[in-house]
């Protein structure tokens, strides 16, 4: 391809990934279909075909950037901030407002099937990353003296990963009818407390 047509097919799918977002959020994606997404792209069917082959592989490629970003500020506040206790703060509150949260709760019933077909490996290792860097602040914290929890590193870093599972959002704010602020607020604190840190 030359670099001209690069940048079409570039845009292109840039496009049809915005829209598909969209209409992913609005219907849900079980209720969308390709015919919708190259309706909405104002591309054909084939010309969709060609840069997707199926609304999963749209789900990971909407996906897994929103989970990258997601690492990639875990790893700017662990290098921004000096207490263990601030980076915990900041990843949270990050955490709860970032694309990567917003996303996989609105599309949260249809998740799995990402992690049942090819893309489970690749969606699996950029978490595996996340979670590595979340081990890191903590042994960092537990070195300092700022962490005084005697339970192993990989537990209370998956157990840190596992605060923004949306399933708990849902049921502690959505059907209790709380605030996502005391929620946040709460999450903090519950987690903290964990790691033996004053809030």
């Amino acid at each position: 391809m030359s670099q001209r047509m690069d940048k079409i097919f570039y845009e292109r799918n840039k496009t049809i990934l915005n829209h598909a977002e969209t209409l992913f959020r609005l219907k849900g994606f079980d209720k969308v279909t390709m015919n919708d997404i190259a309706k909405e792209s104002d591309v054909a069917k084939g010309t969709l075909y060609l840069h997707f082959k199926s609304k999963e592989e749209l789900l990971f490629n909407i996906l897994k950037p929103k989970l990258e970003e997601f690492n990639h500020k875990v790893e700017l506040i662990d290098k921004n901030e000096n207490l263990t206790r601030d980076k915990i703060k900041k990843i949270i509150i990050y955490g709860f407002d970032s694309d990567f949260f917003d996303f996989t709760k609105d599309q949260f019933l249809y998740m799995h099937k990402l992690f049942n077909v090819q893309y489970h490996h690749e969606l699996n290792s950029i978490i595996d990353k996340v979670i590595n860097n979340f081990s890191l602040i903590i042994q960092e914290g537990k070195e300092k003296n700022e962490i005084n929890s005697s339970l192993p590193n990989n537990y209370l870093s998956h157990q840190l990963m596992h605060i923004f599972d949306p399933q708990i959002y849902f049921s502690l704010v959505e059907n209790e009818k709380n605030t996502k602020e005391s929620f946040v607020r709460n999450t903090i604190t519950f987690y903290l407390n964990v790691l033996s840190i004053a809030n």
